[in-house]
C-alpha cells in the first residue's frame, strides 16, 4: 500500500465514479470518511472494507448536501475530523443536478 495512514474526506452522492475513486484510495491504504447520504454510502463503505479484508475501514458521515445552512456542513466536517483526527486530503465528488431552475440564470430566454 502506497499511502499508509493518509486520511481522506470524500464527498459523494453514491454515484459509480465517486465510489470507484473511494475504492482506489482505499486500495492504496488511505483511511476514508465518505460524506453524503448515509443510506446510499453505508453499503458502499461496507463493500470497500470487506474487499480489503477489514485492513482499511471506511466510515460514513451523514450530510444533506442540498441543505443550505453552513452550520449543518460544519457539524458534518467536525464529525469527520473527529473520526480521522486530521485530514491529508479532501476530495469533492458530490454531483448535484438540481431541478433545472438554475439554468434560467445562465440561459435566459429571449
Amino acid at each position: 500500500m502506497e499511502n499508509p495512514g493518509k486520511k481522506v474526506l470524500l464527498t459523494s452522492n453514491g454515484d459509480e465514479i465517486s465510489l470507484n475513486i473511494a475504492q482506489h484510495l482505499a486500495n492504496r491504504g488511505c483511511r476514508l470518511v465518505l460524506m453524503g447520504n448515509e443510506r446510499s454510502l453505508k453499503g458502499a463503505a461496507e463493500k470497500i472494507t470487506e474487499s480489503l479484508n477489514g485492513v482499511v475501514v471506511v466510515e460514513v458521515v451523514e450530510l444533506d448536501m442540498e441543505e443550505e445552512k453552513e452550520a449543518v456542513f460544519d457539524e458534518a466536517v467536525d464529525r469527520a475530523w473527529k473520526i480521522l483526527g486530521n485530514l491529508d486530503a479532501f476530495v469533492h465528488c458530490y454531483a448535484y443536478e438540481g431541478n433545472g431552475s438554475f439554468q434560467v440564470c445562465f440561459f435566459p430566454s429571449h
